[in-house]
């Protein structure tokens, strides 16, 4: 029994919901106004005139739904210049606080990647230096080798 009552409840919001948007549907109108129109092809600006309208009423549900919530209280002159500040000043000045310790966080993080990174380019860049010097005491090696072979067959 309770389970009739759970299902009757979503299904005739949803049938309430169907039937507000049927009222709300826009009227017969020109598909294509000319065929120079290229970005209203036939048909195409309904589809997403009929979606843009659904996800803007949602929105502004959501929207609606938050301002209710959030009760918008500014700041008074009496809270600067009293004795002792409102709740709403802390309140105020502890939400810009944590806004900024956000983003200095973010900063950070953004700053640990960019030293990884850069740690990573310095180990690259030891490996290179590391590959370079042995290959010019090799080359060295071999001039000297060279220069030795010339004096000795200039020699005999």
């Amino acid at each position: 029994m309770k389970t009739e009552g759970v299902t009757k409840g979503p299904v005739k919001a949803a049938v309430q919901e169907h039937e507000n948007y049927k009222s709300n549907r826009k009227g017969l109108r020109i598909l294509q106004h000319s065929a120079t129109d290229k970005e209203n092809l036939t048909g195409r600006s309904a589809v997403k005139d009929a979606k843009m309208a659904v996800d803007q009423e949602v929105k502004k549900r959501k929207l609606l739904h938050k301002s209710v919530q959030t009760e918008e209280a500014a700041v008074t002159e009496a809270d600067l210049t009293g004795a002792e500040p409102s709740d709403i000043y802390w309140r105020k000045l502890a939400e810009k606080r944590g806004e900024a310790l956000n983003e200095s966080l973010q900063e950070i993080e953004h700053l640990k990647d960019h030293i990884e990174n850069l740690k990573e380019e310095n180990r690259i860049c030891k490996e290179m230096l590391d590959e370079s010097k042995s290959l010019v005491e090799v080359l060295q090696e071999m001039l000297e080798e060279g220069e030795e072979t010339k004096e000795v067959t200039t020699d005999n």
